[in-house]
């Protein structure tokens, strides 16, 4: 039979292997930033504007964008840098608020909540138009 202090040091133990555990899979995921778990669909609603992005994870995007009543079509490719920034091909339908690179290309950076969910927030960093991933799709 376990004397009180051996089964709290067990109960210890097994708290530290188990927390060990969880983060080790937590980093797993939010340190993640492939084209594969960056892949999926971001959904903007900012000044009157509706815009569906689907990234998929060969590098390639449609794009929906919903203003003033009218439907604009966009596919093209994306191109990830660094450790979390996108650059997006001429396709990419500009929304409002956002602002180009200097070389005329829509750009921005994917950011994680809890680092797990990913967002999209386009340039100008860190106030520009947010897209944010469709968990269910």
């Amino acid at each position: 039979m376990m004397n009180q202090n051996t089964h709290r040091r067990l109960t210890m133990a097994i708290g530290a292997i188990l927390s060990l555990i969880v983060f080790v899979l937590w980093y797993s995921v939010a340190a993640n930033y492939d084209y594969g778990a960056l892949a999926g669909t971001y959904v903007l609603n900012r000044d009157g504007e509706t815009c569906t992005l689907h990234l998929k994870s060969d590098r390639t995007f449609t794009q929906d964008l919903v203003r003033s009543g009218s439907v604009e079509h966009a596919h093209g490719t994306w191109h990830r840098f660094g450790e979390a920034h996108v650059e997006f091909s001429s396709e990419f339908l500009r929304v409002s608020g956002q602002e180009l690179s200097p070389a005329g290309a829509a750009h921005g950076q994917f950011d994680k909540t809890l680092g797990i969910i990913p967002s999209l927030m386009l340039a100008p960093l860190p106030d520009g138009p947010k897209f944010r991933k469709r968990i269910l799709s």
